[in-house]
């Protein structure tokens, strides 16, 4: 297969000879060669641009004094061809000499067009702490209403040059930020700075609709390591996306065991079970041995209880049992009259004691089911025998009552005939 020669860095160089009328054996001086680079920035090929700007930017590196006049004068708004302005803007990104971040600035504050002022705001972030100066203007570029993409770039260069100032900018513009590019990018930047102040904004867009914020989010969360954050971050592992779920689960392992106890503790606010419930959700996505072990140590005294409690309640299930068989052996001995007291008093006594009996309480988590379960099993089914026997025995002795009635009513008749 042959390669596209467009696609062959070595084509570009012969390419802009060629597009600049450029004899192949003539050496250029610096000055010379720059304004070839930058003419060469109108073609409307990507490639020969971006030989260009590579090409610009060794000039700035090497010939700053000369090069960068030339590539600011180059973002004049009255050049015809935005691909130069484009061009010039991104190689001053890269050379990120600090003699051009005032006039950058300008542009910034004062350009026509919106593209090239999102353009020059990316352009501050890749300068890095070069591009400190730009911090207030890049702050005021937060506030622009009518092109989001500006917003993005602002707030992905404030995070970049770590503009500390801009921390409460950056939380009133994702409390308000509609566009989903935007808020990723006032998210990644919160996190940048390692700063508590983002935190309780941060925890709020762990719920944003859009997943790519959310994840954004619990990544900055991991950053900045505020134990605050370390429930909300667990609740972000069952999260609906992959990715936020990972997430999540890295800026969780972050955290020390001593935060990750205290936290949980915290939000159990004393109820044991619920404490239990949490560790085991951190569990299921970090192996930590020392959480563990404390598990094992809050778990033990419960399993213990609960195992005592359905002791309790198997006897109870048991008594009933005994009773209605021992009533069911004398059933057709005893008489209409105490008949009548198994209907009306006795049975309904037994019926109220398990129907008292409440099993939930133990099927309420998954680990207590997995724990106690040949317990659990064993008075579950006692506890639908006894109630099978209860019913059958208030069936037959209700039967059985009606009987006596049905026998006793003919032989009154006789009697009455007789008289």
């Amino acid at each position: 297969m042959v390669p596209d020669e467009k696609d062959d860095p070595e084509q570009i160089d012969p390419e802009l000879r060629r597009i600049m009328q450029i004899p192949d054996d003539q050496e250029l001086p610096p000055d010379v060669l720059c304004d070839v680079m930058i003419r060469a920035l109108e073609s409307n090929q990507l490639l020969i641009r971006t030989s260009a700007v590579n090409q610009l930017v060794d000039l700035g590196l090497n010939h700053s004094q000369m090069a960068i006049p030339k590539i600011l004068a180059a973002l004049d708004p009255a050049i015809d061809y935005w691909t130069v302005r484009f061009g010039a803007v991104e190689a001053l990104g890269e050379i990120a000499d600090k003699s051009t971040i005032k006039p950058l600035i300008e542009y910034l504050q004062k350009d026509d067009d919106p593209d090239f002022r999102a353009m020059i705001a990316k352009q501050f972030g890749e300068m890095g702490s070069v591009a400190l100066e730009a911090g207030p203007a890049l702050v005021e570029a937060l506030s622009t209403r009518d092109h989001s993409e500006i917003r993005e770039n602002a707030a992905y260069a404030l995070g970049k040059i770590r503009y500390k100032a801009s921390i409460n900018s950056l939380k009133e513009t994702l409390a308000k930020e509609k566009d989903n590019y935007a808020k990723r990018k006032i998210t990644w930047s919160l996190g940048e700075f390692g700063d508590q102040q983002a935190v309780d904004i941060l925890i709020q867009t762990l719920k944003d609709f859009d997943k790519e914020t959310r994840a954004n989010a619990a990544e900055a969360l991991g950053k900045i390591k505020e134990k605050v954050s370390i429930i909300p971050l667990l609740k972000s592992t069952q999260d609906t996306d992959v990715e936020v779920q990972t997430k999540a689960i890295e800026a969780l392992k972050k955290f020390s065991e001593g935060d990750v106890i205290s936290e949980v503790e915290k939000m159990s606010g004393g109820d044991r079970l619920v404490a239990i419930q949490l560790f085991d959700e951190y569990l299921f996505n970090i192996e930590n041995e020392l959480i563990v072990q404390k598990v094992k140590a809050v778990r033990e005294p419960i399993i213990a209880e609960y195992r005592g409690e359905l002791a309790k309640i198997k006897t109870e299930l048991e008594t009933c049992k005994v009773f209605v068989e021992e009533v069911f052996g004398k059933l057709l001995k005893i008489s209409k009259d105490e008949i009548n007291q198994l209907l009306v008093k006795d049975i309904p006594q037994i019926e109220s004691r398990v129907a008292s009996i409440q099993l939930y309480k133990f099927r309420k988590h998954k680990w207590l089911r997995n724990d106690l379960f040949f317990d659990l099993d064993q008075v579950t089914s006692l506890y639908r025998e006894a109630g099978i026997m209860v019913s059958e025995l208030r069936d037959n002795a209700s039967n059985l009552l009606k009987r006596k009635v049905d026998e006793v009513q003919p032989s009154e008749k006789l009697s009455n005939d007789q008289s």
